[in-house]
């Protein structure tokens, strides 16, 4: 198969993503034809969203379904396909109109490495800055929040929290649940909806990121409007 020379400034990592076969070992091991036209379309959403290194997608089901001509129903079933895999981790809020939360997984599992596929195709990352976006584990700086880390004490809070509210027992899919929430929302903010949860209003972890999206738009938008107004004083 003969690929025309790509644009290096917007092909690089899903460039050679394709070329170690993911796609098609994607498609097979989620056991979802189109498994990996919805991964492409996260990791490009990835890419615009986070330019410096991967990091959290934050997009409705519904939206995405659109952005990748599926219905709903099929997003759902591809990312549960994919969450197995072990490529992708996800947090799906109680409707698909609402908000979820996309993290893939790095370094990303392929059937080819990265330096394996440049062996192959050489010319193909003349110059490019390597090893590629999602060929090595994402890290966070000290201080910034902005990208996803292991901190391992914050995650380990968080998971007492739903051990306290919704069971004594966390399977790997509620970890990766848990662990979205904890690298994406400040600590102070999660542990006062699951104790809103634990007071009785809980019905699901999901009702749970619904109400840390809602009370950090308000906080969004009361930090906003002091902004405003200080500018307003100078």
């Amino acid at each position: 198969m003969t690929l025309n020379q790509p644009d290096r400034s917007i092909s690089v990592a899903p460039l050679w993503l394709e070329l170690s076969g993911l796609p098609l070992h994607l498609n097979e091991t989620a056991k979802v034809a189109y498994a990996w036209g919805v991964f492409s379309k996260i990791v490009q959403l990835d890419m615009a969203r986070n330019p410096r290194q991967p990091g959290i997608v934050e997009i409705s089901p519904a939206d995405l379904a659109m952005a990748c001509g599926l219905d709903t129903s099929k997003i759902a079933k591809a990312v549960k396909g994919m969450r197995k895999t072990g490529i992708l981790r996800a947090f799906l809020a109680e409707t698909p109109e609402e908000a979820a939360l996309f993290q893939v997984i790095t370094p990303t599992p392929t059937p080819m490495s990265a330096d394996h596929v440049r062996s192959l195709h050489p010319d193909y990352f003349l110059e490019c800055p390597w090893p590629p976006r999602y060929a090595i584990e994402v890290t966070t700086d000290e201080g910034d929040e902005s990208t996803p880390g292991t901190d391992r004490e914050k995650i380990k809070k968080v998971a007492e929290l739903y051990l306290d509210v919704f069971s004594m027992k966390i399977n790997p899919l509620v970890l990766d649940e848990l662990q979205l929430i904890s690298d994406r929302y400040d600590f102070h903010l999660i542990r006062k909806i699951f104790l809103r949860a634990r007071d009785g209003e809980a019905r699901s972890l999901g009702w749970v990121l619904t109400e840390i999206r809602r009370e950090g738009e308000v906080r969004a938008r009361i930090e906003k409007r002091k902004r405003e107004e200080k500018a307003k004083e100078v």
